[in-house]
């Protein structure tokens, strides 16, 4: 997070001993370090939600998409279910149309 080497914690040790002095020292370095962690800990949790809403986002919209994409071929089904009908029942009446001059032909030549 923050770019920090040896050198600087030295110096920030340093003023820190001058200023809160040698006994309470122990107690405010674990203080900040108890502190660090937390907020350490804050920051990974509020990273981790983060790329969940952005995962859950990204779910949404291939949930979006692929309910297009079903739509579209139920569409695609309907429309070839209808021309299949269409065919069928052309093809039908061709083949009774067929059959009713079959039987003229055949009731024609039997007179």
């Amino acid at each position: 997070m923050f770019d920090s080497g040896f050198l600087e914690m030295l110096v920030i040790g340093v003023i820190a001993l001058l200023v809160v002095g040698p006994e309470r020292l122990p107690g405010l370095a674990s203080k900040v370090g108890k502190f660090v962690g937390k907020m350490k800990a804050f920051i990974a949790n509020t990273r981790e939600d983060i790329e969940k809403e952005i995962r859950a986002d990204e779910m949404q919209s291939m949930l979006a998409q692929q309910k297009e994409e079903i739509s579209e071929l139920r569409d695609m089904m309907k429309n070839t279910g209808n021309e299949v009908s269409s065919e069928v029942n052309e093809a039908a009446e061709m083949l009774g149309d067929s059959i009713n001059e079959a039987e003229k032909a055949s009731s024609a030549s039997s007179k």
